[in-house]
């Protein structure tokens, strides 16, 4: 039984940019080399991914990691904005 490949392999560059977990820029280069629209190229680097269980695991690893970051730097900014808040509310009389 053979497999049947639907995709061509993804363009050296997207699978470099794979590889450092940039999963938007890996579809923008493959729309770039092939030539091909939004949606066919998201689902070449699906289709990739989905035969590279590693490398899915590793960009979904590195996604977690960057809300993480975010979430931190939203609460440490609200956190901020709060005690400028209760600051001027409190004690710009004093």
């Amino acid at each position: 039984m053979r497999a049947e490949r639907r995709f061509r392999p993804l363009p050296l560059e997207a699978d470099t940019l794979l590889g450092e977990g940039k999963l938007v820029e890996a579809v923008e280069a493959v729309r770039r080399n092939d030539g091909v629209g939004r949606r066919e190229a998201r689902r070449r680097v699906d289709a990739h991914l989905a035969q590279e269980p590693l490398l899915r695991v590793q960009i979904e690893t590195r996604q977690r990691a960057a809300r993480r970051r975010f979430f931190f730097w939203f609460v440490l900014v609200d956190l901020a904005i709060t005690a400028l808040v209760i600051y001027w509310l409190f004690y710009r009389g004093s």
